[in-house]
């Protein structure tokens, strides 16, 4: 297979439908954006979509968000053709992407958001071959730790859990945590800074969490 990863340019409608048309099958309607919100996304400038093509057709896409006055990055989305799985695509997808964004933005923390593995699921087995795609890429799991994803439906969040990619960080204070938490609920889901739910995830928190 003849893969190569590049960025979506931001006036490319032609590679934008490409995209969409994974991202439209390949999430629950629930956890979608609209398409006219995607479209905003592909044009800021602290958003970056990087495809994934064999040949000319795109198989796969990272959705990056890279905020310039942060100090990490959130993995927002990620997908590969479904006829296309499990044949090391999305590996090599995500680090190159990695290496990319690492190139144009500088080293920081890439935090990525997953369904605990550890919570009893339908999707157990699911869950667990998620965790270990990432795990065997470098990510490692802030330890103790409990994440609430801040979904602004009314059904509960599932258990989550909050994974680190970095080169060489092994743990994170809980002042460096809670600022990451308190960026993401008001800059990516659009809730409030003093939110309860981070106050509820950090109630009685070590003062260094380690990476595992």
């Amino acid at each position: 297979m003849a893969l190569h990863v590049k960025a979506l340019e931001q006036d490319d409608t032609q590679e934008f439908d490409g995209f969409y048309a994974i991202y439209s099958t390949a999430f629950p309607l629930s956890e979608q954006k609209s398409r006219d919100a995607l479209l905003a996304m592909q044009r800021a400038s602290f958003y970056t979509i990087y495809l994934a093509y064999n040949d000319e057709k795109i198989v796969g896409f990272c959705m990056m968000y890279h905020p310039c006055d942060e100090d990490f990055f959130l993995l927002e989305y990620m997908a590969v053709d479904e006829a296309l799985r499990g044949i090391g695509l999305g590996s090599t997808l995500l680090g190159r992407s990695i290496e990319m964004l690492y190139q144009n933005h500088g080293i920081r923390a890439l935090l990525i958001e997953i369904d605990s593995p550890e919570k009893s699921s339908s999707e157990q087995e699911i869950r667990e071959k998620r965790e270990m795609f990432y795990r065997r890429l470098g990510a490692l799991k802030i330890d103790p730790f409990d994440y609430i994803l801040p979904s602004q439906s009314k059904e509960e969040a599932p258990p989550m859990e909050l994974l680190v990619y970095h080169p060489s960080m092994h743990d994170v204070s809980k002042e460096q945590l809670q600022t990451w938490l308190e960026k993401l609920y008001t800059n990516v889901y659009g809730c409030e800074r003093n939110d309860s739910r981070i106050a509820r995830m950090l109630k009685d928190a070590p003062h260094f969490f380690t990476l595992i």
